[in-house]
């Protein structure tokens, strides 16, 4: 007859429970895998074919009870853990939001709205456009299998132990939000300088020509100029998706690494 002991069931439920917790707060918060259409008992799947494929790679665990207060604890950190590595990736996806909406109400497109049901919220429907490209990209350069390999690897970089986190590795998280948000900005300000000048030149128009009516002939200008301007950056907006989640999926390795 098999028996085990209680140690040893001890251990392998922490080799079980607390890396699924880091992973499926990663699930919480990274976009696409928080999608509420997909069902949670893929997630919960998922995150447990995961955690048993990474348990023979975990360095020694601490010698805590998984039900214990000491061993809850640890669980709450790996959770933590696992969401702001995946609220990293989330601030990208916002940052190609904002060059959307950037893009988009310059160009006259802020009443055509979409509602959004990752965000719940409403969306203009450039931004709907470009958050479906980077996701495109994000799947066609294999982001979702880099995601999971950089997740594997925080493990190594930041094991699993019963410490708390450090301050200096949240604040570099935090600064992490404002390099990515710069990146959208650079996304969206080509087409914005481009309006910013059409703009410009009708303010000059209306001045030069009164009696033109400037509101009728204002906005097919502007939306013109601002699909003529996303047509021709189309594929530097592309390549750009691309070195955008390269910098985000480098950020959450760096940032497992700081924490």
């Amino acid at each position: 007859m098999i028996s085990f002991t209680d140690p040893q069931l001890q251990a392998w439920l922490a080799l079980l429970i607390w890396p699924l917790a880091r992973i499926l707060g990663v699930f919480m918060t990274a976009p696409f895998f928080s999608d509420q259409a997909i069902p949670m008992q893929v997630k919960l799947l998922l995150g447990t074919f995961i955690a048993l494929a990474i348990a023979p790679t975990l360095g020694p665990l601490p010698d805590v009870t998984v039900g214990s207060w000491a061993g809850l604890a640890i669980l709450m950190r790996e959770v933590a853990i696992g969401s702001a590595l995946g609220l990293i990736l989330q601030i990208l996806f916002g940052a190609v939001s904002l060059a959307g909406e950037l893009a988009g109400t310059g160009m006259g497109l802020g009443f055509s709205t979409l509602y959004d049901p990752t965000s719940a919220s409403s969306t203009t429907s450039l931004t709907a456009v470009l958050t479906t490209l980077a996701a495109l990209v994000f799947f066609a350069i294999d982001g979702h299998l880099a995601l999971i390999g950089t997740l594997a690897q925080t493990f190594q970089t930041l094991p699993i132990a019963a410490g708390g986190l450090k301050l200096a590795g949240i604040h570099q998280l935090a600064a992490y939000g404002g390099v990515l948000c710069m990146h959208g900005l650079v996304l969206g300000l080509p087409i914005t300088m481009t309006l910013i000048i059409v703009n410009i030149a009708l303010g000059m128009l209306s001045r030069a020509a009164p009696q033109l009516n400037i509101f009728s002939i204002g906005f097919p200008v502007t939306l013109g100029a601002g699909l003529l301007m996303l047509t021709l950056g189309m594929p530097e907006w592309l390549r750009g998706f691309d070195a955008l989640w390269g910098v985000a999926i480098s950020a959450v390795a760096r940032a497992a690494a700081s924490l």
